[in-house]
């Protein structure tokens, strides 16, 4: 299928690289033009580049998804580059990796709940109010199986994660009735930068390919290919669900 997402305005945040990258990319490629919102320039100039490489519409917006000041004026390059605004990807993390709770600092603690929820929270709230006089939009949240069942020394990850899950259902709630659909997808493992010191040790890495019932890891575009169905009309029947894609591992 081709031009899933045509004729739409999407912002996808964290698309630097990874899931949000080839998130973005994938949009473009389906018809929608892209707003990539990033606190990485480099990274998202060169996301630009390749979606307009293929074909699409694409601009940058320098954005720290912690910062309300940035998501508005995230929501406003969208509006006034493209006039509108029909879905939001709300893709941005951050947290420390291999983490007990008592080992976690408080700017750790402070940094993740900011980037990875409130940025969810901010993103929500400064989009909705434009699709609504749009006539409607689609919220799309990267959660994670991690907010979904325990992972070892996460705790910081699975308590945003689990705030993002919770966040998607209220949203869903209160503002179906004003057109907007807003959905989650929860990753599993996914080969990307941000994964790779997991990744790279080889005993680990072949521990956790095992626990994935289709034998190998994740790659970001299956995370993209489910938040494209999100995304589209194809998923008009959907609202405040959590679309898992995780290789198996949550039944394995």
């Amino acid at each position: 299928m081709t031009g899933r997402v045509r004729g739409k305005v999407a912002i996808v945040t964290g698309a630097s690289s990874g899931i949000g990258r080839e998130t973005a990319r994938l949009l473009g490629e389906e018809g929608a033009s892209v707003v990539v919102a990033d606190i990485d320039e480099p990274g998202g100039l060169e996301t630009v580049r390749e979606i307009e490489a293929d074909g699409a519409q694409a601009v940058f917006a320098p954005t720290d998804v912690s910062k309300p000041s940035d998501v508005a004026a995230m929501v406003a390059i969208a509006t006034e580059r493209f006039g509108r605004l029909d879905v939001l990807c709300n893709n941005a993390y951050w947290a420390p990796l291999n983490r007990p709770l008592v080992d976690t600092t408080d700017e750790e603690w402070d940094r993740t709940l900011a980037v990875t929820l409130t940025g969810v929270f901010l993103g929500c709230r400064a989009a909705i109010p434009v699709m609504v006089r749009g006539g409607g939009g689609v919220i799309v949240n990267t959660a994670s199986t991690s907010g979904l069942t325990a992972s070892p020394q996460f705790a910081a990850y699975m308590a945003a994660k689990g705030g993002v899950v919770q966040l998607t259902r209220s949203v869903a709630f209160d503002y179906g009735p004003q057109g907007i659909r807003c959905t989650a997808v929860c990753p599993g493992l996914i080969d990307t930068p941000a994964t790779a010191p997991v990744l790279a040790d080889p005993q680990r890495r072949a521990w956790l390919e095992s626990k994935l019932l289709v034998g190998r890891i994740g790659v970001p575009r299956d995370i993209a290919q489910a938040v494209l169905f999100l995304a589209s009309d194809e998923s008009s029947f959907m609202t405040g669900q959590m679309l898992v894609v995780d290789g198996g591992r949550m039944i394995s």
